[in-house]
């Protein structure tokens, strides 16, 4: 089996009208469509992989027009003619064609994992380490909104059946944010576990204030609090609280996990299918973490159906679980999947048919997409 051509697309996703005014919103920004980069990897056999990466500008070091660029200009024409199975192969290629741009190489390399699992008709996560569970527990997310709107939302998930919220902070004034938690842990009571997200909010001094507040109010995580490129206040934050802090945005590939690692600014890894670099990334640090005793966590960047089913089949290979997951895409934007019912009382049910089990609705996948670019085998990189 060879690679014979991919297709790479850029697709514009809006909200759900569920969604009142048609938006997100955290500390950095509003947004109101959702950007993405969905590739299909075709082969000789007939077989096709989907891949996706989810670049979010404002939290990314990439965002869709550059990503798009590079799987045109280096990635996609060096990966024609490879065998699909040979991971390892093609991540050496990719790495000579581009040292870095981590989404858009880990968008190929999800395509592989489907393509494997088509192709041997199993689930992908045999290709992942095998299955350890099949139902995920999951987390809800609420965005940034009037406090009385948060803590609605808040409720309404529970209704629901979700157990953990995950709510942004950077609504205003530090005390504010100090409010908010209060707010929203008497609202939903002490069984439901509650973490935070200031998306890079807070100065260092501002991050270590709000520790008690959080750990007065029993939260579960604490989530990039300050800016991406201060990794040692970071570590500081980390060493001055109890509360896992989990680096997101200070973590694009797989050389920041090396960095977080030794500045020992990290005690909860996200994973996610475009951090670090894909799955096979995500493998790579899901290993070391186990070796340091850092404990992992499957998380969404508000993603179409290829990554959620992908990420979810890598979350059901996790031998331990401790954190409840998120897989927020298909409940809060229009999906290109037509089987993402698969979400019931706050848990994801990892399919086990062939590849990530996921169904593309090709009409809808075309009616989002503002271009496309196919390279194929006249475009193949010569040695």
């Amino acid at each position: 089996m060879k690679i014979t051509k991919v297709e790479s697309m850029a697709v514009d996703v809006p909200f759900k009208k569920s969604n009142q005014e048609n938006v997100g919103e955290i500390a950095l920004g509003k947004w109101r469509i959702c950007r993405f980069v969905v590739v299909k990897v075709h082969t000789d056999e007939g077989i096709v992989g989907y891949g996706e990466s989810a670049p979010f500008a404002r939290l990314s070091q990439l965002g869709q027009k550059p990503i798009m660029d590079i799987l045109q200009d280096y990635v996609a024409p060096a990966v024609i003619g490879l065998d699909p199975f040979q991971v390892e192969a093609i991540w050496r290629t990719m790495d000579r064609a581009t040292p870095y741009a981590a989404q858009a190489k880990g968008a190929i390399d999800m395509a592989l994992y489907d393509i494997m699992g088509k192709k041997t008709g199993m689930p992908a996560y045999n290709f992942m380490g095998g299955l350890v569970r099949q139902e995920i527990p999951l987390q809800a997310i609420v965005t940034i909104d009037t406090p009385e709107n948060m803590k609605s939302a808040c409720l309404d998930w529970i209704d629901q059946g979700y157990r953990t919220i995950r709510i942004k902070l950077g609504v205003g004034s530090l005390k504010q944010d100090m409010e908010l938690v209060r707010t929203i842990r008497e609202a939903i009571g002490d069984d439901i576990k509650l973490r935070v997200d200031p998306n890079q909010a807070y100065s260092v001094k501002e991050a270590l204030k709000m520790i008690p507040v959080l750990e007065e109010y029993d939260v579960e995580i604490y989530e990039q609090p300050v800016a991406w490129t201060d990794l040692d206040g970071l570590a500081l934050v980390n060493a001055s609280t109890h509360i896992p802090v989990m680096p997101h945005e200070s973590m694009s590939s797989i050389y920041d996990v090396k960095e977080l690692m030794e500045r020992n600014a990290v005690s909860l890894f996200t994973l996610k299918t475009d951090r670090p670099g894909g799955i096979t990334k995500a493998r790579i640090t899901r290993d070391l973490a186990e070796l340091y005793n850092i404990p992992c966590v499957v998380m969404s960047s508000v993603e179409l159906g290829i990554s959620t089913f992908a990420s979810m089949q890598f979350a059901a290979t996790l031998k331990d679980l401790p954190f409840a997951c998120e897989a927020s895409g298909p409940l809060e934007i229009e999906d290109i999947d037509v089987n993402s019912n698969r979400i019931r009382d706050g848990k994801f049910i990892v399919p086990d048919g062939p590849g990530f089990g996921a169904e593309i609705d090709e009409e809808k996948l075309k009616y989002y997409t503002k271009y496309t670019v196919v390279c194929d085998e006249s475009a193949k990189v010569q040695d």
